[in-house]
């Protein structure tokens, strides 16, 4: 549910910027071809964007040197291999409970309503449907209803055929038609099962509907003088439809349609091309900063990975000449054992330490680095950390290392000593 909630995220993130640019850069000076161009491909990069996720870069992180015994790492994995989404927005999704299956149930009912809506269509097709004239077949409608097209079905009520606006009609439906108009509108109503809720994509949809009614417009202009047509526009009022999956003629924009057929001529194509390549630098940081997460990465030299027999005699000769009461050693000539061995420690540990639910909400790994004592008793004791990634992965090391059991105190010689230890504690989202 997360992962699908980062999409939605990132989804909505990129719609809104390629609608404030439609709005600010393609609206006013129009080039109906490349604004449909432009709509359409918006969408198409959104839906590519936004399932690029979990893109890891890596950044040194240096630690300062350490001769204290570093312990063998012990990885923790989650359960569900998490990638990186909005920390924020997926955690208040996850603290919402059963308000993260609106959205779905909401999508499902659009989808059903598409559906019903396309079978109503074909029935009213098959049912009606006359021979076909220049690609389109007729589907004369008994009732009276506006004209629109979907891809080749001219719907259009029957006493239409004898009015003399009808040939006008006839054009702009056959440049639906062959434009393959209809395949847009149905390919953004299926976006509306996803972005049902987002203003942005509403926008986007009556722009390119627009652009289809001028594209239509400026096809039939090409067989009709202008007058003529305009004049048809103007006297054809019929009713609505209620399947708005058609290219209706008769539209609420007449006047937009008019003033666009009354223009010159359009805004240059190649002017909308230059702009449109200056969004490219901002989608690449939006993809940055919404599919990238970082990683620390430890140079080699970070932390001192030393095991006993890596140390040299004479490390070990200088601490065998005196013992202080309170000091703390980091190799002595007998090392303090976990009861049962490395192996057994490594056990207890993977098996008591629990992910963090709130490091898999934000989507935090790495390494943690606990620091502790085995005193002289054998105890585990002044467990800090030395170094973190917080949301709750210290706190989780802390308390399992506290757990542990006493150990077999260090000795030097013959004397009983207090050693200190590193351990890696990686947290791992897979």
């Amino acid at each position: 549910m997360e992962t699908m909630a980062g999409f939605i995220l990132r989804s909505s993130v990129y719609l809104m910027v390629f609608a404030l640019a439609y709005k600010v850069m393609f609206s006013r000076k129009v080039h109906p071809t490349f604004n449909r161009f432009y709509l359409l491909m918006s969408m198409v990069i959104t839906l590519f964007l936004s399932l690029i996720s979990g893109i890891a870069i890596e950044v040194e992180h240096e630690v300062q040197e350490s001769a204290v015994m570093t312990l063998p790492e012990i990885i923790i994995r989650a359960q569900t291999n998490y990638t990186h989404t909005s920390n924020l927005f997926s955690s208040s999704l996850a603290a919402a409970g059963s308000l993260l299956w609106i959205a779905p149930a909401v999508s499902a009912a659009m989808l059903l309503l598409l559906i019903l809506q396309s079978i109503r269509l074909f029935v009213i097709a098959f049912r009606y449907q006359n021979p076909s004239r220049g690609g389109l077949t007729f589907v004369p409608l008994p009732e009276k209803n506006r004209p629109f097209s979907f891809f080749h079905w001219f719907f259009f009520p029957a006493p239409l055929m004898f009015n003399s606006n009808f040939d006008k009609v006839l054009a702009h439906e056959m440049a639906h038609f062959r434009r393959y108009h209809s395949a847009d509108v149905l390919f953004f109503e299926l976006l509306r099962v996803i972005f049902w809720f987002h203003p942005a994509y509403y926008y986007l949809r009556h722009e390119l509907k627009a652009m289809h009614e001028f594209e239509a417009d400026s096809l039939a202009l090409t067989q009709f003088a202008r007058t003529e047509y305009q004049t048809s526009l103007l006297e054809l009022q019929l009713g609505g439809t209620l399947i708005p999956l058609t290219n209706p003629f008769n539209v609420s924009l007449i006047k937009k349609r008019m003033l666009m057929m009354n223009r010159q001529k359009w805004q240059k194509p190649a002017r909308n091309w230059f702009k449109m390549i200056g969004l490219i630098p901002v989608m690449l940081i939006l993809v940055f900063v919404l599919s990238c997460e970082t990683s620390p990465k430890e140079k080699e030299t970070a932390v001192a990975a030393v095991s006993e027999k890596d140390v040299p005699e004479s490390a070990v000769a200088q601490k065998t000449e005196t013992v202080e009461e309170d000091e703390v050693f980091m190799v002595v000539e007998t090392m303090p054992e976990y009861p049962g061995g490395t192996e057994a420690m490594i056990k207890f540990l993977s098996e008591n330490i629990r992910y963090p639910e709130e490091a898999k909400n934000k989507n935090v790994q790495g390494q943690v680095f606990v620091n502790f004592i085995i005193e002289k008793d054998g105890k585990v004791g002044q467990v800090k950390i030395a170094r973190g990634i917080g949301s709750g992965c210290d706190e989780e090391a802390l308390r399992v290392v506290r757990m542990m059991p006493n150990w077999k105190p260090g000795e030097q010689r013959g004397e009983k000593v207090r050693v200190s230890f590193n351990l890696p504690i990686r947290f791992a989202l897979s």
